[in-house]
C-alpha cells in the first residue's frame, strides 16, 4: 500500500507506510526525517515514529518526568525504577534490562521482618571443671596417681590440669570416671595427701623458663648517699634455762632501790643498773601485765643545756625490747642558774610467753657529755598482773 501521508515528501515515489520512520534521502522534506516531526497525518495504519516512541515510553516507563541540563535530556523514571526495589538497589550505571536479567536470574531478596518471639532457654552447659572423688598421695616429678572425678567431658587423655595444693598433671588416660595422670610440675610446699572435694581444672601446657646468658657488667655508678641508720638487728638465740625460782605468792610486785649506787649516763644504749638493787621486776606466771618504773634523773652539765634521754622497757629473758614500751626523747630541762632534777616515768603492758621473765630499763643520752646522773634513791619499778 502507497503511504500518503509523507505530504510532498515522495520518498523516491511509491514508499510504503513505514517510510515516514525512516532516514530519507537529502530532497525529502525535513518535516518527514526526524522525531521531533511528525508525518501528518498520523494513523493507526501509518504511525509515526514520535508517536511510536511515546507509546512505547509510556506503556513501558509510565509517566516520565524529563529535566535538562547544560543541554542533557535526563528521565526520572517512575515507581522508583532509577532506584530498585527495596533491598535489591539498582547498580550505577546499571541499565533496566540488566537490572530486571538480575532480578530475574539471581532472585529478589526480601525485606526483613518483625523480631520473632524469643527461643526457648537451652540447656545449662557442662562445668570446665571437675571435682575429684578420691584421695591420692602426693607423687614424686613424672609420677602418676590415680583417682576418680565426678562425670565431666573435659578431662580427657593428652590434657594438662591443675589440682591446687598439688600440681599441673598430663592426663594419660581415663576409663570411665577413673583417671590416670602423671606429675609435670608441683606447686611450692604440696600437701602430703589431696583429699576428696578438690577440683581439677583443665589448663594450657606450662610455659617453658629459659635463662638468657648473662649480660656484659654495667659501669660502675657514683657512690650514693649515706643511707638511714638500720634498725636494730635481731636478738641473740635465747640462752639455756636457768633453775627454777620460786613460786610467787601474789600477782603484785614493786622494787624500791635502797642503799646502792647512782649511775651516769652516756650516749650508750645500757641498761639502768645501781650495783647492788637494779631496777627489773620478775613477772611470775604467763600473762598480762602492766608495769610502771620511776627514776630520779639529773642534768648536770650546767645552765641552759637541754638533754634529751630515749628510755624502753626490756625483756631481758627474751633480749627484746618490750613493744610500746619505747619513751624517746625524754627532755631532761636545765633552763636556771642551777641544775634541775627530773622525774620520768616509764609504763607499758607487758605480755609473757613463759614463767619469770625479768623486764629491765634501759636508756641512752643524746650527749656523751658528763656528768648526767640517775639516782638510786626515789628509783623504783613495780608489775600489776591483768591476766
Amino acid at each position: 500500500m502507497a503511504c500518503n501521508n509523507c505530504g510532498n515528501c515522495d520518498c523516491g515515489g511509491g514508499g510504503n507506510c513505514g517510510d515516514c520512520n525512516q532516514t530519507f534521502p537529502a530532497n525529502c522534506a525535513t518535516g518527514c526525517r526526524t522525531p521531533c516531526s511528525a508525518c501528518p497525518p498520523n494513523t493507526a495504519d501509518c504511525e509515526t515514529l514520535p508517536s511510536a516512541l511515546q507509546n512505547f515510553v509510556d506503556a513501558f516507563f509510565g509517566s516520565v518526568t524529563k529535566t535538562e541540563i547544560d543541554g542533557e535530556v535526563r528521565w526520572l523514571l517512575p515507581c522508583n525504577l532509577d532506584i530498585g526495589l527495596p533491598g535489591n538497589p539498582r547498580a550505577d550505571g546499571e541499565g533496566l534490562a540488566c537490572y530486571f536479567l538480575r532480578l530475574f536470574r539471581d532472585g529478589i531478596n526480601g525485606l526483613e521482618g518483625p523480631t520473632g518471639a524469643a527461643g526457648a532457654a537451652g540447656e545449662n552447659g557442662a562445668n570446665a571443671w571437675t571435682i575429684i572423688l578420691t584421695a591420692f598421695v602426693q607423687p614424686s616429678p613424672g609420677g602418676t596417681v590415680n583417682f576418680n572425678i565426678v562425670p565431666s567431658p573435659t578431662i580427657t587423655p593428652g590434657q594438662t590440669i591443675f589440682i591446687p595444693g598439688s600440681g599441673y598433671y598430663m592426663v594419660t588416660s581415663r576409663i570411665s570416671n577413673s583417671v590416670f595422670a602423671q606429675l609435670i610440675e608441683s606447686v611450692p610446699s604440696p600437701n602430703a595427701v589431696t583429699t576428696p572435694g578438690t577440683i581439677a581444672l583443665p589448663c594450657g601446657p606450662r610455659g617453658l623458663t629459659i635463662t638468657g646468658p648473662t649480660g656484659a657488667p654495667g659501669l660502675q655508678g657514683p657512690t650514693g648517699a649515706q643511707g638511714n641508720t638500720g634498725p636494730t638487728g635481731a636478738g641473740g638465740p635465747t640462752g639455756p634455762t636457768g633453775p627454777a625460782g620460786s613460786v610467787a605468792t601474789n600477782s603484785n610486785g614493786q622494787v624500791t632501790i635502797t642503799g646502792a649506787t647512782d649511775m651516769a649516763v652516756t650516749n650508750v644504749d645500757q641498761k639502768i643498773s645501781f650495783g647492788i638493787d637494779d631496777p627489773e621486776v620478775t613477772l611470775p606466771a604467763v600473762g598480762t601485765y602492766f608495769v610502771l618504773a620511776r627514776f630520779r634523773c639529773f642534768n648536770d652539765v650546767g645552765s641552759g643545756n637541754n638533754l634529751s634521754r630515749d628510755f624502753y622497757l626490756n625483756n631481758q629473758t627474751t633480749a627484746t625490747p618490750v613493744p610500746g614500751g619505747e619513751h624517746p626523747e625524754v627532755i631532761m630541762w636545765n633552763t636556771g642558774g642551777s641544775d634541775h632534777c627530773n622525774y620520768v616515768h616509764i609504763w607499758a603492758i607487758v605480755t609473757t610467753s613463759n614463767p619469770n621473765e625479768i623486764i629491765d630499763v634501759h636508756v641512752t643520752s643524746d650527749s656523751a657529755v658528763a656528768p648526767q646522773t640517775i639516782f638510786q634513791d626515789g628509783s623504783s619499778i613495780m608489775f600489776i598482773q591483768l591476766a
